[in-house]
């Protein structure tokens, strides 16, 4: 299966906007600890401690007996603002234990957004493309008949009617199958 970028990026936007507004309605008091934050970004607590080793901002340090204090505005700013390191988002640069904890976010998050409808199978979306592609075809091709049975058109413009939706349909096929030329 392959990933759709532009759905990616939609999806991206869209948790985005989602945390900004949990942000802003936030009381004046944004601090939490290592759990809340987790909660709140929706990752686990590994993830979080793999930020804090990254450089993630943090109000005061925890320790034995102390919660950890971290401001989630400027966890938002450095996670999505740019500050946060590149190789962040790449599995393959992470330590053995969170790349795997990466790998299981985003096998739930594969799972979630099945269950709630959000993301299909790549076979699913092939049989649903293909059979509406088949009846815009399929329209196509009886269109002129149409025209001329319904409206009561003539044959030149018939004729005229026909090469444009042959013209029509090869552009579709060239860009569905674009080494079809």
């Amino acid at each position: 299966m392959q990933l759709d970028i532009r759905a990616f990026f939609g999806c991206l936007g869209l948790f985005l906007v989602s945390v900004i507004n949990d942000l802003a309605a936030l009381p004046a008091g944004r601090l939490a600890n290592k759990a809340q934050v987790a909660e709140f970004f929706e990752v686990s607590v590994p993830t979080v401690d793999a930020w804090l080793r990254r450089g993630c901002p943090v109000v005061e340090r925890g320790g034995r007996g102390r919660q950890w204090r971290i401001d989630l505005l400027e966890v938002a700013r450095w996670r999505f603002g740019g500050d946060a390191p590149e190789d962040g988002d790449d599995p393959e640069k992470m330590a053995p234990k969170d790349r795997l904890d990466w790998y299981k976010g985003a096998r739930e998050r594969t799972k979630h957004l099945q269950e709630c409808g959000e993301l299909l199978p790549a076979a699913e979306f092939e049989r649903t493309l293909s059979a509406v592609l088949q009846g815009v075809a399929m329209g196509l091709e009886s269109l002129p008949d149409i025209l001329e049975r319904d409206a009561g058109i003539d044959g030149a413009a018939i004729e005229r009617a026909q090469g444009v939706v042959d013209r029509l349909r090869e552009d579709l096929y060239r860009r569905i199958v674009p080494d079809a030329s």
